[in-house]
């Protein structure tokens, strides 16, 4: 185990071990259940079920561009705001996939943290115009699971692109995200395809991550594309010194 696994381990026991204290940030999260009940469809609110994101995967690689300009398109097919970065679009399209399918129920009540990002991102204006209200504030730096926010008091906690997860950070921000999220409550998370002096994760690296965070009580949501994945490996191959692309997981806590 890594030592950022056993450091993990560490906070979870001492934060299971904490009487739960009703947070400042635990009314903020109950009056984002109330407002995402409550909003009205107006013009700037999306009608979208799961249906609508059918063939999106809330697990996946994206190596190339023709990827990033199809999620683009799909998001301004089913009436999404309009989006520039082709990368964050397919993340967010991912993500905004896993909430409808797995977290709503419908009522669009689920309860939604992007961490690292502002209102402004694009999953978060998606999320908003699909009639959720996102909460922004970072779960993954030690004592916000416990001191400011309840633990199991959240849906869907993103971690997205352009927010960098590097390889030495990554199994700590899985863990205290999930410590966020309720029994069945998701963790979407995307990761740099590329060499770690730069920051980024090798195939060989993700697909132990999953083993990693399985063992830590998360679930991968969907699989990686065997053809993906192999694109990715040769892109690696011929580009050993630059990223190549990114990689997005889904994770359920059980």
């Amino acid at each position: 185990m890594s030592r950022a696994a056993e450091v993990a381990g560490d906070e979870v026991r001492r934060l299971v071990e904490r009487p739960a204290v009703q947070r400042v940030v635990g009314r903020a999260v109950d009056a984002a259940r109330t407002t995402a009940g409550r909003l009205p469809g107006g013009h700037d609110e999306v009608q979208l079920s799961a249906a609508d994101l059918r063939g999106v995967q809330p697990t996946g690689v994206l190596v190339d561009g023709a990827q990033a300009r199809a999620a683009r398109a799909t998001a301004r097919a089913i009436g999404l705001p309009r989006a520039l970065d082709g990368a964050a679009s397919w993340v967010a399209l991912g993500a905004l996939a896993a909430l409808l399918r797995v977290a709503d129920d419908g009522r669009r009540r689920a309860v939604v943290i992007e961490a690292g990002a502002g209102s402004r991102s694009v999953f978060s204006r998606w999320a908003t115009a699909a009639g959720f209200a996102p909460l922004h504030l970072d779960v993954t730096r030690p004592d916000v699971v416990g001191d400011r926010l309840d633990p199991g008091s959240v849906d869907l906690v993103a971690l997205l692109h352009p927010r960098s997860t590097t390889p030495d950070d990554v199994d700590l921000e899985l863990v205290r995200s999930s410590l966020a999220v309720r029994n069945g409550g998701l963790v979407v998370v995307s990761l740099q395809l590329g060499p770690v002096e730069t920051g980024g994760f090798g195939v060989a690296d993700v697909r132990a991550l999953v083993a990693r965070a399985g063992e830590q009580g998360l679930a991968l949501v969907g699989e990686l594309d065997i053809d993906d994945v192999a694109r990715a490996t040769r892109a690696q191959a011929q580009h050993r010194d630059r990223p190549i692309g990114l990689v997005l997981l889904t994770f359920r806590r059980r």
